[in-house]
């Protein structure tokens, strides 16, 4: 059976200093989001990212990929807040998973793996979004 090696290295200086992070970190660490249903995303996000202003921020490059910031997620103890857009919100809740998940890093050129973080937390969105008044 193959095997790969599996560099922690990166996951170790996450530990040891925050301040290096290089994912989205919340007060609890990298978290999963469970919704019910499907984000959708604008057919011509291409264009539209090209005519963002840097104000809206709801476009941005890393690595040659164009990233969409969808929402904004807001945590309140066991509770969890998402706004979609400017026009939706879903109220959920935050719970520990039962095992924690590490996240990882496949690099084909070189055939590594690399442990980026590793998530203990989960937020679940059961209901549908409510809309902002």
């Amino acid at each position: 059976m193959p095997s790969v090696d599996i560099d922690a290295s990166q996951w170790q200086k996450l530990t040891q200093s925050r301040e290096k992070q290089t994912t989205v970190i919340t007060p609890l660490g990298m978290m999963m989001l469970e919704i019910q249903g499907e984000l959708e995303l604008p057919k011509d996000f291409a264009s539209l990212a090209r005519r963002d202003s840097p104000n809206e921020g709801r476009f941005s490059e890393q690595d040659g990929e164009t990233l969409i910031r969808f929402g904004s997620l807001q945590i309140d103890g066991e509770r969890a807040t998402l706004f979609v857009g400017k026009k939706q919100r879903l109220l959920g809740k935050v719970t520990k998973l039962d095992v924690p998940m590490g996240i990882m890093h496949f690099n084909s050129k070189d055939n590594k793996v690399e442990l980026v973080d590793v998530m203990k937390y989960k937020v679940i969105f059961k209901d549908r979004p409510l809309p902002i008044m």
